[in-house]
């Protein structure tokens, strides 16, 4: 399956084979107000929960917006196992993606600004030069389809720069994430829907697995990593592909480690029962 597929609309192809792991590099040696009654925290609608913000490119310099959560007006209420959060009315990991419209250069947040001389000129060459321009308009929200879009542009571009290992790991981890719970909630799929989730079942378990592999082997050549995070979320993820021993390896260093928090490691000894019943099958 082409995990970029989609893309297409924004000019930009690609030829079906996905693996981050491969950097593409010849290795060398070494509160909103309405009525005047402010609403509650319970009654606010994910409109209501994101604001528009302005942001320039560093590519291209063009200056445009996009959607940000007002992150004091979101409340939590709860995680899945590996850690994918959940929230009240919105899913932020759907706005932590910047899109250029006029060039399209994108990004998480936190390495939009990020890129060197040499990176911008990688992008042109292999984003910009293909990309068809969009509209500057700003919709109410972005859709779960929006957002795999705009993670798809941000893991093309990630790409193209050569970026860090664990940054296209995180990308393909968020769009599993979104695609995941839209398998979800198709759960009672009609006949009309059946081909739609089985596209986003395809791209869940595609990214989960390039996540999986890309994290895997970040971990073992990056430094500056949440070792303890990236060991819990790794012995999540190799339960999910049954690779057993490698969860049980990964949750024995974690019980073993002092640092790892008392309730992971609580959290810890669940995964472990789940892999002694499964290790007996």
């Amino acid at each position: 399956m082409n995990l970029l597929s989609g893309l297409e609309k924004f000019g930009i192809k690609s030829d079906g084979q996905l693996d981050i792991t491969d950097d593409g590099i010849e290795k060398k040696d070494n509160g909103q107000m309405q009525s005047a009654v402010k609403k509650s925290i319970d009654d606010l609608e994910e409109k209501d929960l994101v604001l528009q913000k302005s942001v320039q490119c560093p590519i291209c310099d063009h200056k445009f917006k996009v959607l940000q959560v007002k992150s004091a007006k979101v409340k939590r209420i709860g995680a899945d196992s590996d850690t994918r959060p959940h929230y009240h009315n919105i899913d932020p990991l759907k706005y932590e993606v910047i899109v250029c419209p006029h060039c399209g250069y994108a990004a998480m947040n936190k390495y939009f600004v990020h890129v060197s001389a040499t990176q911008m000129r990688w992008i042109k060459d292999a984003v910009t030069k293909n990309f068809t321009p969009l509209s500057d308009d700003v919709p109410e929200i972005y859709t779960a389809d929006e957002a795999v879009d705009r993670y798809k542009l941000a893991l093309v571009s990630a790409m193209a720069k050569h970026a860090r290992l664990s940054e296209k790991s995180l990308i393909c981890l968020r769009i599993a994430w979104i695609r995941r719970d839209q398998v979800k909630e198709m759960a009672n799929a009609n006949a009309v829907e059946v081909g739609k989730k089985k596209q986003i079942t395809e791209e869940y378990e595609g990214f989960y697995r390039q996540a999986y592999d890309g994290y895997t082997k970040a971990y073992s050549t990056e430094t500056g990593l949440n070792s303890t995070a990236i060991e819990f979320l790794l012995a999540n993820m190799a339960i999910h592909f049954k690779e057993y021993n490698t969860a049980a390896k990964l949750i024995s260093n974690l019980l073993g480690n002092p640092n790892t928090n008392p309730r992971v490691k609580d959290r810890c000894l669940d995964l472990k029962d789940i892999v002694v019943a499964a290790q007996k099958k």
